[in-house]
């Protein structure tokens, strides 16, 4: 998944915690867990999604990647941000391996043990030995077909409604 929907599932997830009756002193701990986690879910249903593991060049990619994505990245973590950002955090946490390999690798850094997504595949090979979450493995492959761009606009609506839904009551 791309990462306003990683974002938008910890916004998610923080305000449904901090409702819960959960002790405030654990609040934290099970939010940063339950967006680590869904990070590894929707990565799992991203193969349902137009998310081609290598850029593309066509103007389709070009447009979605590096117009759309960055302008609703920026807007979800402006918006979100000021009040969410540790559950933000969390929820795009395993995707640091990507930032690190990238920058690794365009300034000839070596990072010990870093030379594969630690972070990332640890995650998935956890969740693998989920029966239930291992049958995602099975989503139709969509990664390279633009209307899986739909799918998770799809995603991403129903889970912005759920947000607003399960929002505070604003204090007048």
């Amino acid at each position: 998944m791309q990462l306003p929907t990683h974002f938008i599932t910890g916004v998610l997830i923080d305000q449904l915690i901090q409702r819960s009756t959960v002790p405030s002193r654990a609040r934290p701990a099970l939010i940063a867990a339950g967006c680590y986690l869904s990070h590894g879910l929707l990565d799992k249903l991203a193969r349902a999604t137009y998310h081609p593991p290598d850029p593309l060049h066509d103007p389709f990619w070009i447009t979605y990647h590096k117009r759309i994505l960055p302008l609703f990245t920026w807007f979800t973590a402006l918006w979100f941000g000021p009040r969410h950002w540790f559950a933000m955090l969390w929820a795009a946490l395993p995707d640091l391996d990507w930032v690190v390999r990238g920058l690794s690798a365009r300034f000839g850094w070596s990072i010990p043990g870093w030379n594969r997504p630690v972070l990332n595949e640890s995650l998935h090979t956890a969740l693998n030995h989920v029966p239930v979450v291992n049958r995602l493995n099975r989503l139709p492959d969509l990664r390279y077909d633009r209307r899986g761009a739909l799918v998770e606009a799809g995603l991403v609506t129903f889970l912005l409604a759920l947000v607003i839904l399960t929002r505070p009551p604003r204090h007048r």
